[in-house]
């Protein structure tokens, strides 16, 4: 991946890097959207306030964000699509610049098993939930920590394990579809990768099937002695069962396997082809296309995911279920993927046979993916294709800085459990106390700009130290492909380090549009103002994306300095403004009117 340490691409020294300011923005904003909803899951006492008769005296926000936070806590695979994206960039770059396809195969190997290691290693002891993490969980009793998860989480299967594998796999598949120079065929790739997403949706289900033969409701069952069969023991579980282990939770892991997920990394690939091109070739329509896409997908899935809680809201229960709870704590598992299968029906609730709708896990998939593409889509169309990524690079450097080092973030999240172990402490006197939204809130607000200020200080290092620093020294130094890029003036070490100046404030940002001038485009074109009318519309009007259009509001604005006032950029600053008023409308109702008023409990 060009655009990201997780891509472990190497950065040249004193070479300004051409980079493309979405990419970078999604993976910051992602970074902190995965702190913040952290903190909320892991720390709000939302058992409490959910109970009878406490919800009744909530305020209705609550309930949009029992369905928004699950939600966006399902969106581990936008990361996943970002990088995907800046890892086609980077190796379209690495056969223009003439080099073999056999060196890339390797080069995208290497790292993505350098990356699976690393990632295993934080899951199990570098990690928030390692060993590292436990002892932070317990600092008010080291000794109460659980310090035996490096024998057992090492196959816990998240986000950066996918993008690890698609790492490999993608590597193999572009080597493949490169041959005889077919890698300079954008349409005929294209359609390549579009036949392999249609595959590996397709086969989805019958893998699942044949590694639910390796025991009784693979992942869900457990041995004998009651560790998962997804998470075996070293020490304990046989040898065979270790060494298969990371095969089988890559096929069939609960929260996002490479079947089906491998498919959203081909989505990313598609769209990483595109953007390679001489912004000559890119029709200026793409984006709109690949949002149209992404929009029926995220409608589909949402209706699917809709019948399929209905389906368990309607079902019969054992007596005093309620089947609301029901649903709902199937809803709160939005984010693991193959809780919506239907072999999870037993082990969803202990006691209970969920009535899992067939194929709710694609619906899953659907609505989630759907609303990432759409999401990147957005962002490329408001900066890259309106000429605009140098402005925004600007104003974005406080996010940006959080997804230069994405991986050492996510391991480095017991930052925000010490942060919470001071505060509980403050407001409750009892150290780990479970928050209401006060504290949350004021938890977030202070890990956030911890995470800040350290990666602040660590920039001026070039962030040597990181994770990242250690899987590119080793790539760097080992893998002739990556080697050769560097002059033997520089030091082992620093051939991992991040050229700070030009790849976050002075690198070369990418625009895709045509147009040369915005003197020229104020003269001849009235793009702005259409685009501002259209996201307004399609804002208010999809209800669930009402709030981007405080976005079209700016747009609109812009619109009406740079082109003039015309129809377009009226209408869109009026329903941009109309937008606005209703949301702010709803959320002030849903503040002041109490759950109880709705007599649902």
């Amino acid at each position: 991946m060009a655009q990201v340490n997780l891509s472990l691409e190497p950065e040249k020294k004193s070479v300004t890097r051409r980079r493309f300011i979405s990419l970078d923005f999604a993976r910051g904003i992602a970074i902190v959207a995965m702190i913040v909803l952290h903190v909320i899951g892991d720390y709000l006492n939302i058992d409490v306030m959910l109970a009878y008769p406490n919800i009744n005296n909530l305020a209705t926000t609550n309930l949009l964000a029992l369905i928004i936070i699950p939600f966006f806590g399902g969106l581990a695979g936008f990361f996943l699509l970002v990088s995907s994206i800046a890892n086609m960039v980077s190796m379209q770059r690495h056969l223009e610049k003439g080099k073999s396809i056999r060196s890339l195969v390797i080069k995208q190997i290497v790292g993505g098993v350098l990356l699976l290691i690393f990632a295993m290693l934080s899951e199990s002891t570098f990690g928030y939930h390692g060993v590292v993490g436990n002892f932070f969980r317990n600092l008010n009793n080291p000794a109460a920590g659980n310090y035996t998860t490096f024998l057992w989480q090492w196959n816990t299967f998240e986000t950066v394990h996918t993008i690890a594998w698609c790492l490999i796999l993608n590597g193999i598949t572009q080597g493949l579809l490169s041959l005889k120079g077919n890698w300079k065929n954008t349409r005929r790739m294209i359609i390549s990768y579009i036949v392999l997403i249609v595959v590996v949706v397709g086969l989805t289900q019958p893998i699942w099937d044949l590694v639910g033969l390796i025991g009784p409701g693979y992942p869900w069952g457990t041995y004998a002695n009651g560790h998962p069969f997804a998470q075996p023991w070293i020490g304990t579980e046989p040898f065979w069962d270790i060494l298969r282990a990371p095969i089988l939770t890559a096929l069939a892991a609960p929260m996002e396997p490479i079947f089906p997920y491998l498919a959203v990394s081909f989505m990313g690939s598609i769209i990483g082809l595109v953007i390679s091109q001489p912004k000559e070739k890119i029709s200026k329509h793409f984006p709109k296309k690949v949002f149209i896409v992404g929009g029926v997908m995220f409608i589909s899935g949402v209706v699917g995911i809709l019948f399929a809680i209905l389906k368990i809201m309607n079902a019969s229960y054992p007596p005093g279920t309620d089947s609301f709870d029901v649903a709902i704590n199937f809803y709160r598992f939005i984010s693991f993927h193959r809780h919506w299968a239907p072999d999870n029906a037993h082990f969803m609730s202990p006691g209970i046979t969920v009535p899992i709708m067939p194929f709710s896990w694609l619906f899953q998939f659907l609505a989630l993916n759907g609303f990432s593409l759409m999401a990147i889509m957005l962002l490329l169309r408001l900066n890259e294709f309106r000429g605009r990524s140098k402005a925004f690079a600007k104003r974005t450097k406080i996010i940006r800085r959080f997804g230069i080092v994405a991986f050492s973030n996510y391991n480095n999240q017991s930052i925000y459990v010490v942060v919470f172990f001071l505060i509980s402490l403050m407001i409750t006197k009892v150290p780990y106390q479970k928050l209401y939204w006060t504290g949350t809130v004021l938890t977030i607000f202070v890990s956030l700009v911890v995470f800040s200020l350290i990666l602040y200080a660590w920039e001026k290092i070039k962030y040597t130290g990181s994770l990242e620093w250690f899987i590119r020294t080793a790539t760097n130094n080992l893998v002739p492909a990556r080697k050769d890029r560097f002059d033997k003036s520089v030091k082992w070490w620093q051939k991992g380090q991040v050229d700070v100046e030009n790849t976050f404030y002075n690198a070369e940002w990418i625009d895709l549009d045509t147009t040369e001038t915005e003197v020229e485009e104020s003269k001849t074109s009235d793009n702005d103002s259409r685009f501002s009318f259209r996201l307004a519309l399609v804002s208010l009007c999809s209800i669930f994306f009402v709030v981007v259009n405080i976005v079209s509001l700016f747009v609109s604005i812009r619109a009406r300095k740079i082109e003039g006032k015309n129809k377009h950029n009226t209408a869109g600053l009026a329903i941009s403004i109309s937008g606005i008023v209703l949301l702010v409308g709803v959320l002030i109702t849903t503040l002041v009117i109490k759950i109880g008023a709705l007599g649902l409990f």
